[in-house]
């Protein structure tokens, strides 16, 4: 997946005008997941000696960008919709999202019936919605 950024957003401390965060806004869409960000970098994620402005825009972004794959596997996954055609279900999207220490995450997966290789899609349930959008995550951000 491509992950583009959308937005760049300082947070300045009020009393010396320095950067204490920012909070960066990215997206991407693949045929199976559409993903919208926003993830705060705060000093901690910096290398040791480097200040918020040192870094360009492709830096914040890049920063950002590595923080997500930790994040994903926490997502919530508050509902899923099946698509029926001719009384027949042929896909369903689920939709996920986190709010976490300034981090927010909202996250669209389509599955299809490809996606379920031990049920009929009629029959998926919760955990196995769960289980087949970490595969698609997997795969998108591997860890390794």
């Amino acid at each position: 997946m491509e992950i583009i950024n959308q937005s760049i957003q300082y947070q300045m401390e009020a009393a010396t005008g320095n950067t204490e965060s920012v909070v960066v806004g990215l997206h991407g869409k693949t045929d199976k997941l559409e993903l919208s960000a926003n993830l705060t970098i705060v000093a901690a994620d910096l290398e040791a000696g480097t200040t918020f402005d040192d870094l360009s825009k492709k830096q914040l972004s890049a920063l950002a960008t590595k923080k997500l794959p930790a994040l994903l596997p926490t997502l919530a996954y508050t509902n899923y919709q099946f698509f029926v055609q001719n009384d027949t279900p042929v896909r369903l999207t689920a939709y996920s999202d986190l709010s976490n220490n300034g981090s927010y995450i909202s996250l669209s997966s389509t599955l299809d019936q490809s996606d379920f290789t031990n049920k009929a899609i009629e029959s998926v349930g919760y955990e196995d919605v769960k289980s087949a959008v970490k595969t698609i995550l997997s795969q998108e951000f591997p860890t390794s």
